[in-house]
C-alpha cells in the first residue's frame, strides 16, 4: 500500500511541477497525451523499484544541463530501469537517462 501511495504522489507531483509534460526538441509541442499517460502509468507502477528518487535524478540531470525540467519519468527499454529527465535550457532540450539503481548518467543527448 505504501508503494501505491508513493507512486500516486509521484505522478501528481510530476504533473503539478510540469515534469509530466514532455516537449519535442525545438518544436514547443507537447508529446502526445497518450504517450504522457503511458509514461506516467509506468512510472507509478515502478517507482517502488527505483533506489534513486525522482528528485535525485532531476538534480543529477540539472548538474549536466541547466534549465527547466519539462519531463521526468521512469522507463525500461531493455537496459534496466532508468529515469529519463529532460532539461530545457531555452535553446535545446536534452534527454538525460539516469540509472534508477545507481544514480549514474547512462545516456546524455539532445532530445529528438
Amino acid at each position: 500500500m505504501r508503494n501505491v501511495v508513493i507512486a500516486a504522489a509521484t505522478v501528481v507531483s510530476l504533473m503539478a511541477a510540469g515534469g509530466g509534460v514532455a516537449f519535442a526538441a525545438g518544436s514547443g509541442q507537447a508529446d502526445p497525451l497518450k504517450e504522457r499517460k503511458q509514461e506516467a502509468a509506468f512510472t507509478a507502477a515502478h517507482v517502488g523499484q527505483a533506489k534513486v528518487s525522482r528528485d535525485d535524478a532531476v538534480g543529477t540531470a540539472q548538474k549536466a544541463h541547466s534549465g527547466r525540467v519539462v519531463d521526468v519519468h521512469l522507463q525500461d527499454e531493455g537496459h534496466g530501469l532508468r529515469w529519463e529527465v529532460k532539461p530545457d535550457d531555452g535553446k535545446h532540450v536534452h534527454e538525460v537517462q539516469i540509472d534508477a539503481q545507481t544514480g549514474k548518467i547512462v545516456s546524455d543527448q539532445l532530445d529528438d
